[in-house]
């Protein structure tokens, strides 16, 4: 059955000028028992449907004009301060909570996101021994007790620094299809238990570690090999220089007082993976001045020592 447009028009403007409340469910009920009289089709009902929400919106906005009223003019009819509704306008300006993790004191503040990422670190609930990552090692706490910290991305993947109070997780997170994720092996702040998260010094290299990437189908080069060098750095430090014995250099990521950089190695095939020398890390601040500089540090900085190792 055609639809009188022009009949749904002048029905909807007589309905708005009554400005009376309307109950959308009796409306749409009576939409539905028309459409079964007359057989509507289906486009029919979708433009009923959205007739009936046109007129709500339309009474509501009158009602609306009608009660913004100036003192002046009617100084009577103004609702008091106690019973004023709120509008709606006014309930969407109230910001939502924040969709962060509980904060944990030394740590930064987690968004929910970001705590999904310490999450997918650690499938078995928390760090794993160093030799069996189906075992989960409990001492060094769970989940819960760490946070998301800073990391290091480039066109191949990421490695994450996720820590606690204690210690800390290197993790390379596997690629759908393309490469399995590194086991989050536990090392403690300063390397030594009970591991202590406050800082001396505007620098401390906790890891000069390496990170596989192993693929399930590696090029001809092989899985890709990094050189991850992370820590703790003081709250004016904004830039972090690593640099090696060979000349190279490499700018890590900074965040809310930790760093980590890494950059690819490839084997050389007699010696296989030869780490690089590290030479010196150095932090700065913003104007471009060291704030602390790090040497003589050692290659395989990660991994606490278990009970069976």
């Amino acid at each position: 059955m055609p639809v009188d447009e022009r009949a749904v028009a002048e029905a909807l403007t007589r309905l708005a000028d009554r400005a009376r409340p309307v109950d959308p469910e009796l409306l749409l009920t009576r939409v539905l028992r028309r459409r079964t009289r007359l057989r509507w089709p289906r486009w029919g009902l979708a433009m009923a449907a959205a007739a009936c929400v046109v007129a709500i919106g339309l009474v509501a906005l009158r009602t609306h004009d009608r009660m913004a009223v100036s003192p002046a003019a009617s100084p009577t009819t103004m609702p008091t301060a106690s019973t004023a509704p709120t509008s709606s306008a006014t309930r969407s300006t109230v910001p939502p909570p924040a969709a962060y993790v509980p904060d944990i004191p030394g740590l930064p503040r987690n968004t929910v996101a970001q705590f999904a990422t310490v999450e997918d670190c650690m499938p078995q609930g928390g760090p794993v021994h160093s030799m069996d990552g189906e075992r989960r090692l409990p001492k060094y706490g769970g989940v819960k007790d760490y946070r998301w910290l800073v990391e290091a991305k480039d066109k191949l993947g990421v490695t994450r620094l996720v820590g606690s109070r204690k210690g800390f997780v290197l993790c390379t997170p596997g690629i759908r299809l393309v490469s399995y994720p590194t086991d989050p092996i536990f090392s403690y702040w300063g390397q030594d238990p009970p591991g202590k998260l406050a800082l001396r010094g505007a620098l401390s290299v906790d890891a000069y570690d390496s990170e596989m990437q192993t693929e399930i189908d590696p090029g001809r080069d092989g899985d890709p090999y990094f050189l991850v060098v992370a820590g703790r750095v003081a709250p004016r430090v904004t830039r972090v220089e690593v640099e090696w014995v060979d000349g190279r250099k490499m700018t890590a990521n900074v965040r809310n007082g930790f760093y980590i950089g890494r950059t690819r190695m490839y084997s050389n095939v007699k010696n296989g993976y030869r780490p690089a020398a590290l030479s010196k890390v150095t932090a700065y601040d913003s104007g471009g001045r060291a704030l602390g500089e790090a040497k003589g540090i050692a290659w395989g900085f990660t991994g606490a020592i278990d009970q069976d190792d």
